[in-house]
């Protein structure tokens, strides 16, 4: 997904939404080590989402902060 979509989207839905990669993340790196998972680059793609959607996160906790203070 990308960054100017997961910034119209809410708080809650980007938390959801990093949940839910977490999880999917956890169960790829299971099954990459019993060697059941054919496409590595899930993983690398989740983990770039992951850090897509903490960034968002983070520029909303920002401009919150500057507008308030």
């Amino acid at each position: 997904m990308k960054v100017n979509d997961l910034r119209q989207l809410s708080d809650n839905d980007l938390l959801s939404r990093l949940n839910d990669n977490k999880e999917s993340l956890q169960k790829y790196r299971f099954q990459k080590s019993i060697q059941q998972l054919e496409d590595h680059r899930l993983l690398s793609d989740l983990r770039k989402e992951n850090a897509k959607i903490k960034t968002v996160l983070r520029e909303k906790m920002l401009n919150k902060d500057n507008t308030n203070g």
